[in-house]
């Protein structure tokens, strides 16, 4: 470590600050907040362009099923579905508020439901599947769904309407959750972060207390003794942070490629676009400019209690 350290020190620091035990430790430990801290964020970023992606997909689709059964109980005749689906159709098309409807029969309904009933027949002939309506609304208003859902009623009384945005409404809400509980673990982290510079930053101080203390006798400035300190956290930060931010971006690739194979449009990619990397850049170099901050502020803050 001492060979490693000695390639970011120039001649002018005389305190060999890093000699003593801690500098792994200090090393190590922004290391691993940088990773944490780059990690969270991209997650963060992934989140976002998912959740972007979802209400693309959904905010405007709605659906309408219409059930094989009557009012009393009694499975309706190919004709009377079809003509509930003619009718149905021809209203959607009079609309202004609705395009791209396309009919879902009982064999592709069956067919979605497959993976979890199995497809030999044997209890999907047993179940009188309904007929789904799939359309998009051209503007998510309430007033637009209220109309078209009273109107299907009359078609088809037993019909339903289904715009999912109530469902919507609640994953965004948890998704918001989720997005403040990581931005309270990203200030913990750099609050820790704060404590770890001041406290290793005081500890290095009262190991080479004496050496301080004949320095500032001799008349040495505060300026002389800060750069010395500042020099120390230089060689230790910046080779941190640079491995934290590798590491955590080796993580996040190799966790979208295995995402990748899963081929599911609604999970989130974790790879690093050109705007998520330069966003993601930021981190590094806000928790270098704090350990700097941070460093100088202490070690000022001691030097004015030393004789």
């Amino acid at each position: 470590m001492y060979k490693f350290f000695k390639l970011f020190t120039p001649k002018s620091y005389i305190l060999p600050l890093h000699k003593r035990s801690g500098s792994v430790q200090l090393f190590i430990l922004l290391a691993l907040m940088t990773a944490l801290v780059v990690i969270i964020a991209s997650v963060h970023l992934s989140l976002f362009k998912t959740v972007d992606r979802w209400q693309s997909l959904i905010q405007y689709q709605a659906s309408i099923e219409i059930p094989a059964l009557d009012e009393q109980g009694n499975t309706r005749s190919a004709a009377q579905v079809q003509q509930n689906i003619r009718r149905i159709k021809d209203f959607l098309k009079n609309t202004q508020a609705s395009h791209d409807i396309e009919v879902m029969d009982t064999t592709q309904v069956a067919a979605l439901l497959n993976p979890w009933l199995g497809d030999d027949g044997k209890i999907l002939d047993n179940i009188d599947l309904p007929t789904i309506i799939n359309f998009k609304l051209k503007a998510s208003s309430a007033d637009d769904v209220k109309y078209i859902s009273e109107r299907i009623t009359k078609i088809a009384p037993r019909a339903r309407l289904q715009t999912h945005e109530n469902w919507l409404d609640k994953f965004l809400a948890i998704l918001h959750g989720i997005h403040i509980l990581g931005v309270l673990i990203i200030i913990i982290t750099m609050v820790s972060t704060i404590f770890v510079i001041s406290s290793s930053v005081r500890a290095r101080m009262n190991i080479y207390n004496e050496d301080l203390s004949l320095l500032h006798i001799m008349g040495a400035r505060d300026r002389f003794i800060l750069k010395q300190f500042i020099t120390y956290l230089f060689s230790i930060c910046v080779p941190a942070c640079l491995l934290g931010y590798i590491c955590a971006s080796l993580i996040l690739a190799a966790v979208s490629q295995l995402l990748l194979g899963a081929e599911i449009d609604f999970l989130p990619s974790f790879g690093l676009n050109a705007h998520q990397f330069i966003t993601l850049m930021t981190v590094p170099f806000s928790i270098f400019a704090l350990t700097m901050l941070i460093g100088s502020h202490t070690v000022l803050r001691e030097m004015k209690k030393m004789p």
